[in-house]
């Protein structure tokens, strides 16, 4: 089993210190191109949602990022350092009413391509659970 963690500041302008993060993560476990593709999606949605609802957008919190490898499957932790949200109570981005609207997506996209098995909430935050199997 692998692990690697990283700590970000809570400004959008780290992610692209998150993105090398997980390309290096997937390099040295060998991840296929289109997979690392949709990893790096799911989790700038993940990241994305972290600072905006989570830290609702204060660049004084962090964002925290873990990855563990194992066997064919690959679990990864964002974590936030606010109340967090229901990925369950977001409106569907597919229904006419939601069409339109400018945000609303992230989960969806999350979803498409990783399994949310939970989200987690204790005095520091809130950590959403993802688990893919890489391909």
């Amino acid at each position: 089993m692998k692990q690697a963690a990283i700590v970000l500041p809570g400004g959008y302008g780290s992610y692209e210190s998150l993105h090398d993060f997980i390309a290096h993560f997937a390099e040295e476990e060998s991840y296929s191109f289109p997979f690392v593709e949709a990893l790096q999606l799911s989790m700038k949605e993940a990241f994305v949602n972290a600072i905006r609802h989570g830290n609702s957008g204060r660049e004084d919190l962090t964002v925290s990022c873990k990855l563990t490898a194992a066997a064919s499957t690959l679990f990864a932790a964002v974590k936030d350092c606010g109340k967090g949200f229901n990925p369950d109570d977001q409106p569907s981005p597919v229904n006419p009413l939601h069409l339109l609207k400018l945000s609303g997506r992230g989960i969806y996209i999350i979803r498409s391509i990783a399994e949310i098995i939970s989200l987690d909430r204790d005095g520091d935050g809130s950590t959403l659970l993802l688990r893919y199997i890489p391909y």
